[in-house]
């Protein structure tokens, strides 16, 4: 599987027209380390795949992810105001494109009205990664590990769910935020057979 990112490396950077040294340059990675991908021989993680990708002006999913064979073509669509609302503890989740079966992620659009830890109803954890970019109004995150942090619109933050964590909406109107929970594959019910 490295070997075929390598490649895709390999035939993106010489569209552009930029060798290996060049891309060394522009990148801030060695060209050892360039080789190796583009050979196979070294791992391509996340934070590498975001640099080359920027130089090379590409999307990073081109590098990191290979469609599989016989891939559904599938999409989903929750129109605005129309996603099923769940209610408690100050806050408002409505449900985003639930539609798809063996999905590794649960979407939200989540409007936070509590104003203190204790109203949102204190601390929660659960399996996964939580992704949270905000719409409107001021979030406050607080978490067990880290000093609360501010969020305004257009602030974002990935941060894993079995950390406890909190939240409380901060200034006079409710955060609204766009939320994104993994779901692990571990805990994904299997479809029973027939």
């Amino acid at each position: 599987m490295q070997g075929n990112v390598g490649s895709k490396i390999r035939d993106a950077r010489k569209q552009h027209n930029i060798t290996l040294r060049e891309l060394s340059e522009r990148s801030g990675l060695s060209v050892s380390q360039l080789s190796k991908l583009e050979n196979g021989k070294a791992r391509l993680t996340v934070d590498v795949a975001l640099t080359i990708a920027g130089v090379l002006h590409v999307p990073v999913a081109s590098f990191l992810f290979s469609p599989k064979p016989g891939m559904q073509a599938r999409r989903s669509i929750t129109r605005a105001g129309s996603g099923v609302l769940h209610e408690g503890n100050a806050m408002v989740f409505e449900v985003l494109c639930s539609d798809f079966r063996d999905k590794t992620n649960i979407f939200w659009r989540v409007t936070l009205l509590a104003k203190s830890f204790e109203e949102n109803g204190g601390w929660r954890s659960h399996s996964g990664e939580e992704f949270i970019h905000v719409l409107s109004g001021s979030l406050e995150l607080h978490t067990i590990h880290y000093d609360p942090v501010v969020l305004q619109p257009g602030d974002s933050i990935l941060f894993d769910g079995e950390m406890q964590h909190a939240y409380v909406s901060v200034g006079d109107e409710p955060a609204i935020m766009l939320m994104s929970n993994t779901v692990p594959r571990d805990s994904v019910p299997l479809a029973s057979a027939g």
